[in-house]
């Protein structure tokens, strides 16, 4: 999550997160512009680092680029960008695996999101819908996601998309 100190000792360090960086994408106005999505690509780091700052991860547009060449390179995953006036304004990150628990390829949406300027237009929507689409090009037949206890709205729309709550998450960070 979005830590003060780390983020103070990477703005001393002359390495600001993109959602501290003044070349971030302009925020967009709050009419309702038409939305395309596409595959991401490697020049969208920027857009993407601002968008993993929205959801709490301070990220730079170097680290965005670094993970984003590992996550271009493996066609297990894939990214979906929605894009406004040639600005990302969501995005979601996707992995198609086998399991253990069944014979077919398992879904799993890794991150979801869009700018705050931006929600409420149908955007989450049709990346999830997009997402889906591909899950199921790939012979996925279940898709799973994880969202954090406190975001409530998040809950809501999954379960409105058809998304059902069946576990717990347990999560332990190692050295």
């Amino acid at each position: 999550m979005n830590s003060g100190r780390r983020t103070s000792a990477r703005v001393e360090a002359g390495v600001s997160p993109a959602c501290e960086s003044t070349s971030q994408p302009a925020q967009l106005p709050l009419q309702k512009n038409k939305f395309t999505i596409r595959d991401a690509k490697l020049n969208d780091a920027l857009g993407l680092a601002v968008l993993m700052c929205e959801l709490g991860y301070d990220t730079t547009r170097a680290e965005m680029e670094t993970r984003l060449k590992l996550v271009l390179s493996n066609p297990a995953y894939k990214t979906f960008v929605a894009v406004i006036d040639g600005c990302v304004c969501g995005m979601i990150g996707t992995i198609t695996c086998a399991n253990y628990e069944h014979n077919d390829p398992s879904g799993r949406i890794l991150a979801l999101v869009t700018l705050s300027a931006s929600r409420r237009r149908g955007i989450g929507r049709a990346l999830i819908a997009t997402a889906e689409k591909d899950f199921a090009q790939r012979g996925v037949t279940r898709v799973a996601l994880n969202t954090q206890l406190t975001r409530d709205y998040a809950h809501k729309f999954y379960e409105s998309l058809g998304y059902v709550r069946n576990g717990w998450r347990f999560v332990k960070q190692l050295q």
